[in-house]
């Protein structure tokens, strides 16, 4: 394309995706499925783009997205709604990553004659929310708080279940054997450093608020040492996404973290003044996640490749499967005071996203055999469990659905009763 025409492509997006937030709010259609559907036109339909058109900066760009919507998310969190929802979070994300694991790895290895290995390794891959898609499908939709911190939240986990869980089946490829007890202890290493480094560096970036603050052009020095945050998380060999978390969580609560310092230790404050981030700056972020959410979701339906039809029905298989796990996970897992809209929300909230996009690449980069058959049903899964969620959630809001999941959901609570 020729670079005009790029720029006007880019404009119109733009306004497409303020007119998609706009019809949501009538029709509950999310504006994630117009965005993947115009990226579907754009490649695999007309050709116009290619995923590798931006090379290996795009792989860069597409993870400085995730890092800024997972930031921009976890600032919101409060640490009252984090108490609430933490041992629902919890179970949630254990029952759903491992139910869904081992489901997809049992109907890929008796059902579908893929090896065993390759196949529980495709389980872990698509074990995962995607907490950038989750985001922005439940900031506008109507549920508690504590609904909306426990789907953050368990994205966020999950994540960490499915690098860990993936790494190391990827290694028993290799060598031909699973060590359960290592991985076991890799992901609770993990989770601990990752959020310990997250937590003592939003501590040590309040204190430099103050005079950030006061340079100019300031605005960016955020998401700088965001950037750095998640980096030297990665290099240290630990989470980045739960480490930008824990950074967010705490710099998002520092009024609060700030009066209980005041209170308990008024000297020490004085010394050590933390800062919180200015309304200016949340108000960027927020926009920054706007723009950014725009091309992120384009981009996922410009990579999808339509050739393989078995492939792509077995990811609506695959999808479908992952939904009815999803809908037994919350009923074992949420509290049964939870609303029973916002239950159905949750069992139909179950995006896959770049952590999978990622994890899928990796056999093929280290030459395994089955690589590229992982790659194309982790993609062809990836799309349909986007396309059925975005679909399921508007159809909650329009349609008998509704009622149909709250039979399903008939031991939470009666939400026209809250």
């Amino acid at each position: 394309m020729e670079i005009p025409a790029v720029i006007i492509a880019i404009g119109i997006l733009i306004f497409l995706a303020h007119f998609s937030g706009w019809l949501f709010s009538f029709v509950r259609i999310p504006d994630v499925l117009i965005l993947m559907s115009i990226g579907i036109l754009l490649g695999p339909l007309l050709g116009i783009v290619s995923p590798d058109f931006m090379g290996e900066a795009g792989n860069v760009l597409i993870t400085i997205s995730l890092i800024i919507i997972l930031f921009e998310g976890a600032l919101r969190l409060r640490f009252d709604s984090l108490k609430k929802a933490m041992l629902g979070t919890v179970f949630l994300a254990l029952s759903s990553f491992f139910l869904t694991m081992a489901g997809v790895g049992i109907l890929l290895y008796q059902f579908a004659n893929f090896p065993f290995l390759l196949a529980f390794l495709i389980g872990a891959i698509v074990g995962s929310n995607s907490t950038a898609l989750v985001i922005p499908l439940v900031e506008r939709l109507k549920i508690k708080e504590k609904s909306r911190t426990t789907l953050f939240l368990e994205s966020g986990l999950s994540d960490v279940f499915s690098i860990v869980f993936t790494l190391a089946l990827i290694a028993s490829l290799e060598i031909g054997v699973f060590d359960i007890a290592t991985v076991t202890g890799d992901i609770l290493s993990n989770l601990l450093m990752a959020t310990i480094i997250g937590g003592v560096f939003a501590f040590s970036w309040s204190l430099f608020l103050n005079k950030v603050h006061n340079m100019q052009n300031s605005v960016f020095a955020t998401p700088a040492f965001v950037f750095i945050v998640f980096g030297l998380t990665e290099l240290l060999g630990y989470s980045g996404l739960i480490s930008i978390i824990s950074f967010g969580i705490i710099l998002g609560n520092t009024p609060l973290l700030i009066s209980s310092w005041r209170e308990k230790n008024n000297i020490l404050y004085n010394f050590f003044h933390p800062k919180p981030l200015s309304s200016r700056e949340h108000t960027f972020f927020s926009e920054m996640v706007f723009v950014i959410k725009i091309f992120f979701f384009t981009f996922i339906g410009i990579s999808l490749n339509f050739d393989n039809l078995s492939i792509m029905l077995l990811g609506i298989l695959i999808a479908i499967f992952i939904f009815v796990i999803r809908l037994f996970s919350v009923i074992i897992s949420i509290p049964k005071s939870t609303p029973r809209f916002d239950a159905s929300i949750m069992a139909v909230t179950v995006p896959r996203g770049l952590a999978p996009a990622v994890l899928a690449l990796i056999p093929i980069q280290k030459g395994l055999e089955g690589g590229v058959i992982v790659q194309e049903t982790t993609y062809s899964i990836i799309f349909f469990s986007i396309f059925f969620t975005s679909v399921l959630i508007f159809l909650l809001h329009n349609s008998a659905l509704r009622k149909i999941y709250a039979g399903l959901l008939s031991p939470f609570s009666n939400e026209e009763e809250d």
